[in-house]
């Protein structure tokens, strides 16, 4: 056996990477559009194409970008501008433990790479998938989370570009954008499911606790609260009819 044959990943079958690439093709317009946002308000935040560039890459991460950019403007604190960060960014632990039973029988370096380049919407994707599939090789996750990682920091720079010359009218009308997508991902996570009940619990527990939450306590706080406690009482009613059925 070859030393290129041994390294290969045992899941990297271009017919897998392909039909993972495909499946990404419906989020590119919503990653155009906010990249495209985020790019133009690091501009105008005083960052340069480059800088900009350099955070869509390592940052990765539509809204702690523009938390980000809005902090530094306003001149916060580099403490408080990390902190806002993180907070923001926890989602991506529920995320990532929610998916993370797709990925059982996969090596440690395959699970980093998945989940260094999840993002909201690709997650949207990839749990559709797995509930039909049972489970995600790397093969097709990194042909869904690549070219959503290059878009995404492409729409960045062409933003940073194209700034100066971009009304701020129009630059404020994309940030719908981002809402649309993410409601027509959740669509599809609740058409695609085995258990259509449970995903509508878990959706009316978090617009439950959001909308009563949101002017009490800071918003970022909010989400994750919402998140926790739709995700926890969803898993929770899961395991007793499970128990129940057995």
């Amino acid at each position: 056996m070859s030393l290129k044959s041994q390294t290969l990943p045992k899941h990297s079958d271009p017919l897998s990477f392909r039909a993972g690439f495909i499946a990404c093709l419906p989020t590119v317009p919503g990653y155009l559009s906010i990249g495209f946002a985020a790019g133009a308000i690091g501009t105008l935040a005083g960052f340069s194409v480059l800088q900009t560039a350099l955070l869509a890459t390592l940052l990765y991460t539509g809204s702690a970008q523009f938390l980000f950019y809005s902090l530094w403007a306003s001149g916060a604190e580099m403490t408080s501008v990390v902190l806002s960060v993180m907070l923001v960014n926890l989602r991506y632990l529920l995320m990532s433990s929610a998916i993370s039973v797709f990925f059982r029988g996969q090596s440690g370096w395959q699970k980093v790479v998945s989940g260094l380049l999840l993002t909201d919407e690709t997650f949207g994707v990839a749990v559709q998938h797995g509930s039909q599939h049972g489970k995600i090789n790397f093969a097709w996750m990194f042909g869904l989370n690549l070219p959503a990682w290059l878009n995404w920091i492409l729409a960045c720079v062409i933003g940073a570009y194209a700034a100066s010359a971009v009304p701020e009218s129009l630059m404020a009308g994309l940030s719908f954008s981002l809402v649309s997508m993410f409601i027509g991902l959740i669509l599809m996570t609740w058409f695609a499911s085995r258990r259509k009940w449970l995903e509508t619990l878990a959706i009316v527990v978090a617009v439950s606790v959001t909308y009563f939450s949101a002017g009490q306590v800071d918003l970022s706080v909010v989400v994750i609260v919402a998140a926790s406690i739709a995700a926890s009482l969803a898993t929770l009613v899961f395991r007793m009819q499970h128990k129940e059925g057995k």
